[in-house]
């Protein structure tokens, strides 16, 4: 689900990691303004030190004190004397400390002195990327993440929620959205540290879409992860590009390889990171249930005694939560994987994924029959997106069906309905919720025909081993068997991709 808000961050290490002093050199740089005398030499190490101190209050959190420091060094005569180096990097810390204390226009403003100083510099770019971000200027986020992208020397530790943010934003401008995703490709960026092969898939999609098929064999190349091998197998765009019978694009052997080297990349070294909430959901995808609760044990019972862990661990340990959830509830534990999916959606809200996990919890009520508490978990949620509200309406919808309240069915559907174009998923799902299976035949067909939704709907439509249907979703998802095997459906399904039969389980566990 694509982020409601955009936050800002510190999306680049640069701020971290170069040297805490200003180290104004006690020469003058430019030969043409000798210093004069001693005391000039006094003036430009005090100044010197002057930075250092309010670079320092900076990092430590003391923006606003910093801040006033930094404009006052800012209007400093003795900042020409810095080399362009220091220059540069003098202006960039101001423009982010300003950027911390919510002042957009002098942020903007110390930020491009940075650059006049440091052309074309890849850290400032990405602090300009934060900014515009912050501004909610995609246009312009996308503009100068590219250009830093291009400039850098070599991946860019970019923050992932930002650039699914901008996968959003282009998700209708499809040259604009590959050239980006060319830019991270070629920049070798990683999603939290692992390779990022769904968005390499989107990648090769546009590749084949837009004219640039010379390039696609080059992007399927670092695409070896289990479920993004599913969705090229099915889709017939990439049958050019891959042989099925090659073990190279067997998703059942990948599976197995993409988890051995993630236990020797990720768990030698303990972090809890995007790698160990990889491994997991590699697991799940293995039907290796009992080895998830094994490794999520400890962490879910330190949570459940009420430890709350920092944000930065908060994303990646309630998305641990998420696959305990799902392994807990095929092993019809499902009082646990409730009370699981609870404490994900309150360390989830330490992160910046807290609306997933709300939401998250709610189908989870939803599908143990208890709607009307679904209901009231996704009450609470406010400021949603199109796609969120869609959502949203869709647990209420069911709900307002199952007391009889005609006229709350009718408003919620009346939201789905008006969000269909973004949320063409929860239509579909609304239209099965009725009974109305012509209809949801003509949505799913329209995913199929898709460019942009088309992988999304082949991938939900391959056999994968499945786990008895939960007691609210038995009618639901017998109403998706019998879509699925429409001939209406089946048609164009073999005209653009085709179904075949995997020894793993989806993410749809019951479907």
């Amino acid at each position: 689900m694509p982020r409601c808000t955009p936050l800002l961050a510190l999306l680049f290490a640069a701020l971290t990691s170069t040297t805490a002093s200003a180290n104004v050199p006690r020469t003058p740089t430019s030969p043409s303004q000798p210093p004069s005398d001693a005391a000039m030499d006094a003036s430009h190490a005090e100044y010197a030190q002057q930075w250092d101190t309010a670079i320092e209050q900076s990092r430590s959190g003391n923006t606003l004190a910093a801040l006033i420091a930094m404009e006052r060094l800012m209007d400093s005569p003795l900042l020409a004397d810095f080399d362009a180096e220091r220059r540069g990097r003098a202006a960039q810390f101001a423009g982010w400390t300003a950027a911390k204390q919510k002042q957009p226009a002098l942020a903007r403003r110390y930020l491009h002195q940075a650059l006049q100083a440091l052309p074309g510099d890849a850290n400032i770019l990405a602090t300009l990327v934060s900014l515009d971000l912050n501004d909610d200027q995609p246009a312009a986020a996308v503009e100068h993440l590219t250009q830093a992208l291009a400039r850098a020397d070599g991946p860019l530790p970019i923050d992932h929620h930002a650039v699914s943010y901008l996968q959003y934003h282009l998700r209708e401008q499809p040259v604009q959205r590959m050239a980006l995703l060319q830019a991270l490709f070629d920049n070798g960026w990683k999603s939290g540290g692992i390779e990022p092969t769904g968005l390499w898939l989107d990648l090769a999609t546009l590749q084949a879409d837009n004219g640039r098929g010379d390039a696609v064999r080059a992007t399927l190349a670092r695409i070896d992860t289990p479920a993004e091998l599913i969705r090229l197998r099915s889709d017939k765009r990439f049958d050019r590009y891959v042989d099925r019978a090659n073990a190279r694009f067997d998703p059942v052997k990948a599976a197995q390889v993409h988890l051995d080297a993630l236990r020797v990349s990720g768990l030698l070294d303990g972090d809890l990171d995007a790698r160990l909430v990889d491994f997991s959901s590699t697991l799940l995808m293995l039907d290796r249930n009992e080895e998830v609760l094994a490794l999520t044990a400890d962490l879910a019972e330190a949570v459940a005694e009420g430890q709350s862990p920092s944000a930065a661990k908060a994303e990646w340990l309630a998305w641990l939560l998420n696959s305990r959830i799902a392994a807990l509830r095929r092993l019809e534990r499902t009082d646990e994987a409730l009370a699981t999916a609870k404490l994900a959606a309150r360390i989830g809200a330490f992160g910046p994924d807290g609306l997933e996990h709300q939401m998250n919890l709610a189908f989870v009520l939803n599908s143990l029959g208890q709607t009307q508490e679904a209901d009231a978990a996704m009450a609470t949620l406010t400021d949603l997106s199109g796609y969120g509200q869609a959502a949203q309406a869709l647990i209420r919808f069911a709900a307002a069906r199952e007391r009889g309240d005609a006229t709350a069915a009718a408003a919620a559907r009346a939201v789905i309905v008006a969000q269909r174009l973004d949320a063409r998923l929860f239509y579909r799902e609304m239209l099965l919720e009725e009974g109305d299976l012509d209809a949801a035949a003509a949505v799913l067909i329209e995913q199929l025909r898709s460019p942009l939704e088309r992988s999304d709907a082949l991938a939900s439509l391959q056999d994968m081993r499945v786990y008895p249907s939960l007691p609210g979703d038995v009618r639901i998802d017998a109403a998706w068997r019998e879509l699925k095997q429409r001939s209406d459906v089946q048609a164009e399904v073999s005209r653009v991709g085709r179904i075949e039969r995997y020894d793993l389980v989806g993410s749809a566990t019951s479907r």
